[in-house]
C-alpha cells in the first residue's frame, strides 16, 4: 500500500492514525472502532514491518519535515526550550532536536533511512499498547500474527548521561515578546520521588493558583503565559519555567522567578499549597485516565521505561502520601542543586541578560 492507500483505508473504516517522535522514543498510533480493531493493527504493524521507503514518496516528506521546521522556528515560545535543552546537556542525542537539523533533513537518502529502520523497528526495541474497547488476549493474538516475522535485533544501547550542565544562551531576535526559560537538575522516569516533584511543580507553577502565575501575571500583570514543568527521561531529567513578555520587562521578569525560587529556598511551601497541590493533581489523573489515549501512552512509557506499571488508585496514593519534607527536599536537590540555566530568544545582544546567581 502506498500513502495514499493507507489514508483512504483508514478513512474507509473511520479510524484515525497518526504518528509522533519525542526524544526518546518514536511511536505510530491510532484509533478506530472495536469491530475494526484486526484491520486497523494489520495495517499499522505492516507500515512498521514493510514500508519500502519510496525515493519519491521520501522526497516529498523531506519538504513536509522542513515546512515543519520552518514553522517551528517561526515559533519561540517552543524554539527556546530546544535551545534550553542544548545547554543542559550539551552534544548528548537527549539534547538534540527532536525535528533534526536541516542539513540532514536535505540530504538523507534511502539507503540510510531503510538501514536506520531495520536496526531500530525491531522486537527487542518494540513495545505495543492498547486501551479501551480491546480485550488483552485478543491483542495479543493480533500481535504475534502480523509481527511473527519481525527480527529480534539488538536490544537498545543508550549513551550514559552526565548530570546537566549549566549555561546562557542569549538568541538574538526581533521578537514582539522576550522569550524565557531557566532550568536545571531533575529526575529521572522511575525515580520514586517523581510523584513528590509533580506536587512541587504544580505549587510553583503548574496551575492557576501556583506561585508563579499568581504573582508574575495575575498580581503583576507582566506576563500572559508562565509555568514550570519537569521533564523525565530514562536515566535523567530536568526542571524547567517558561514566561513570554515584553523585551523592556524581560529583565524584571527573570528577577522576579529568581525572587519567587529563593522564597521556597528560605521559607519553604505551605501545608494550604501541599494539599490543593495534592487535589489539583489527583483530579487530574482522575480526568486524564478518562481518556484511552491517555491510558494508552502512560502503558506504553511504563513499558519503556522498565515496566512499573501502577493503576491509576496506586498513583493516587502516591500523591496523596507526598509530604513537606519530600517536597523541601527535592526542592534542595533540584532547583537548589548545581545552579540554573538561561535560555531566551529576543531583541538582545549575547550579554543582554543574565541570571543573578543567588539560588
Amino acid at each position: 500500500m502506498n500513502a495514499m492507500q493507507i489514508a483512504e483505508a483508514f478513512d474507509h473504516i473511520g479510524a484515525d492514525i497518526n504518528a509522533a517522535t519525542g526524544r526518546e522514543h518514536t511511536s505510530i498510533y491510532s484509533r478506530m472502532l472495536e469491530e475494526y480493531l484486526d484491520r486497523a493493527v494489520e495495517i499499522v504493524m505492516d507500515m512498521a514491518q514493510h514500508s519500502v521507503i519510496d525515493p519519491k514518496e521520501l522526497d516529498s516528506e523531506r519538504k513536509v519535515v522542513l515546512e515543519e521546521i520552518n514553522m517551528h522556528n517561526d515559533s519561540p515560545d517552543e524554539l527556546v526550550h530546544d535551545y534550553l535543552a542544548t545547554i543542559l546537556w550539551g552534544d548528548h542525542p537527549i539534547g538534540h532536536s527532536v525535528l533534526g537539523p536541516e542539513d540532514v533533513i536535505k540530504t538523507v537518502d534511502r539507503e540510510y533511512m531503510f538501514e536506520f529502520c531495520s536496526e531500530r523497528y525491531v522486537a527487542s526495541r518494540i513495545v505495543v499498547s492498547a486501551s479501551g474497547a480491546v480485550d488483552h488476549e485478543v491483542m495479543c493474538g493480533l500481535v504475534e500474527e502480523y509481527l511473527k516475522d519481525l527480527p529480534p535485533g539488538r536490544p537498545i544501547e543508550r549513551a550514559p548521561l552526565l548530570k546537566p550542565l549549566t549555561g546562557t544562551r542569549i538568541v538574538k531576535k526581533e521578537t514582539e515578546q522576550a522569550h524565557i526559560t531557566l532550568g536545571g537538575q531533575g529526575l529521572p522516569r522511575r525515580h520514586p520521588d517523581r510523584f513528590a516533584l509533580s506536587v512541587m511543580d504544580n505549587i510553583l507553577g503548574g496551575s492557576m493558583s501556583s506561585r508563579l502565575f499568581q504573582r508574575v501575571r495575575e498580581q503583576l500583570g507582566l506576563v500572559y503565559s508562565i509555568y514550570s514543568y519537569s521533564a523525565l527521561f530514562i536515566g535523567t531529567g530536568m526542571v524547567g519555567i517558561y514566561a513570554g513578555t515584553h523585551p523592556k520587562q524581560a529583565a524584571r521578569v527573570i528577577e522576579l522567578i529568581e525572587e519567587e525560587l529563593l522564597k521556597v529556598r528560605d521559607k519553604g511551601f505551605t501545608s494550604e499549597e501541599l494539599e490543593r497541590a495534592k487535589n489539583h493533581l489527583k483530579g487530574s489523573i482522575y480526568i486524564g485516565n478518562e481518556d484511552s489515549g491517555n491510558r494508552m501512552n502512560r502503558l506504553a512509557k511504563a513499558e519503556l521505561s522498565g515496566g512499573e506499571h501502577l493503576t491509576v488508585d496506586e498513583m493516587v496514593d502516591k500523591v496523596e502520601s507526598v509530604t513537606m519534607d519530600d517536597i523541601h527536599r527535592l526542592f534542595d536537590e533540584t532547583w537548589g542543586a548545581v545552579g540554573l540555566s538561561l535560555a531566551v530568544i529576543g531583541p538582545f545582544e549575547e550579554d543582554g541578560l543574565s541570571l543573578s546567581g543567588n539560588l
